[in-house]
């Protein structure tokens, strides 16, 4: 597993006080594959994205590797905007009632075309691609449309590597 551009090696994890997600887990992905992710409601598949993404630490340094550095402990794979997670959701925790859906009466948009510095050719593109109405007001859409704007707005630069997982909750 050489230089591919994402190279997970005998992954271990389990949440606490759970039986592990991933026993001796290896993976290779070599540059300009694709690789579709599949598997039942609470197989992982979400876990495992977090993980590609470091955004749950895991083992050695080695363990993940993402564009040869490793996941959770090289920050410069974010901060040079290499890597980026496009699957969380935006929410926020209020008391008794849980996560819910940060929810404003702005409209789709508003958020898309307020990012500085975006090529517009390239916004008209994600927006075709991602099926997005532009006139959706963010407070009355659906999880799914609130998440294929945060794709968009996530997509809106481009990377220098093509690693993009993008998910889709429910499926």
């Amino acid at each position: 597993m050489e230089g591919g551009d994402i190279e997970v090696s005998s992954l271990n994890f389990a949440y606490e006080g759970q039986p592990p997600l991933f026993t001796r887990f290896n993976l290779a992905v070599s540059p300009g594959s694709r690789c579709l992710l599949v598997g039942a409601n609470g197989s992982g598949k979400t876990t495992l994205l977090k993980i590609l993404a470091g955004k749950h630490m895991v083992g050695g340094r080695d363990v993940v590797r993402v564009l040869n550095a490793s996941a959770f402990h090289d920050t410069r794979l974010v901060c040079s905007g290499d890597l980026a997670y496009l699957g969380g959701s935006w929410s926020k925790t209020v008391g008794s009632a849980g996560d819910i859906p940060l929810q404003g009466d702005f409209s789709a948009e508003h958020m898309i075309f307020g990012v500085e510095g975006v090529d517009p050719a390239r916004g008209e593109k994600l927006i075709d691609l991602l099926d997005i109405n532009l006139q959706w007001r963010m407070h009355k859409v659906s999880d799914g449309q609130r998440r294929r704007v945060q794709i968009c707005m996530g997509l809106l630069y481009p990377y220098k590597k093509h690693v993009v997982v993008l998910t889709r909750r429910g499926t």
